[in-house]
């Protein structure tokens, strides 16, 4: 999970849309298409997923199909609120691009990875949130994309499950805003949770990608590479997009390379 880009203002149809339909629903400006409403929606889905560089803000896999099913605007404060004065359906601050937290997964996919064990993202803080697991209204109790700072990394990786952890380090040195826990890594702890980041769906893909790059290393020790050499190579190999398909364990598994990169770029989501 890392900080979410968010380009602004937000698109134009929807500011317009806003300001001549203020109470509507996300549902109602979607199914509008006489007044440029499902354009909006449209619109919005394909910015955030471009600020998004293609990930999907909680689990960072690319969200690649064109399905309206599988590109998908997460409001992060529900968008059902109505206790105040504030259209949280409307607000472009409060949208973010997801996939489908693995809802739509193939039958053969789901004989591997059955549901909902491996429901992820907004698909399984949704089943959280029915449970009674999680306040609906979650700011403070979830990280909110957005919001997480680009420095540190507060996630560590345990590469033999492919399961991140809070990085107790790093989150020792994070005041994060409005926590409604005691510390920062208890916040990270619960976020991987709720979003279920840890299913064997996707820690099975992590465990993958680890095996790679300890593949490319050996290969390019094999062939001579200098030890000094091989951070630089690694990070030609695996950042060569921005950002890349599971950008935070490429994160925690180059270390201190990927730090340098990401402070050279001014990384800040």
């Amino acid at each position: 999970m890392k900080r979410a880009g968010k380009s602004r203002p937000g698109p134009r149809s929807l500011l317009d849309y806003a300001q001549a339909h203020p109470e509507d629903s996300w549902e109602q400006m979607r199914d509008n298409n006489a007044e440029g409403g499902y354009t909006a929606a449209h619109d919005c889905r394909d910015r955030a997923i471009q600020d998004q560089h293609g990930l999907c803000a909680y689990c960072e896999q690319k969200i690649t199909t064109e399905a309206p099913r599988h590109r998908r605007i997460e409001h992060f404060h529900p968008k059902a609120d109505q206790s105040g004065t504030h259209n949280w359906s409307l607000d472009w601050e409060n949208m973010l691009a997801v996939c489908d937290g693995g809802g739509e997964s193939s039958t053969a996919e789901r004989k591997i990875h059955p549901l909902p064990a491996n429901l992820s993202c907004d698909a399984h803080k949704d089943r959280e949130i029915q449970a009674g697991n999680l306040p609906s209204n979650c700011e403070g109790y979830l990280l909110n994309p957005l919001c997480i700072p680009a420095f540190p990394n507060l996630l560590a990786l345990d590469k033999g499950t492919g399961h991140f952890r809070p990085d107790y380090g790093s989150c020792s040195t994070v005041d994060y805003p409005g926590n409604a826990y005691n510390t920062t890594a208890e916040l990270v702890r619960r976020t991987i949770a709720a979003l279920n980041l840890n299913c064997e769906r996707l820690a099975v893909k992590r465990r993958l990608l680890v095996v790679d790059i300890d593949k490319n290393k050996k290969t390019w020790r094999e062939k001579g590479l200098p030890p000094a050499a091989l951070p630089a190579a690694l990070i030609r190999r695996y950042f060569k997009e921005k950002w890349p398909e599971f950008f935070t364990t490429l994160r925690c598994c180059l270390g201190p390379a990927a730090e340098d990169h990401l402070n050279s770029l001014n990384y800040q989501g």
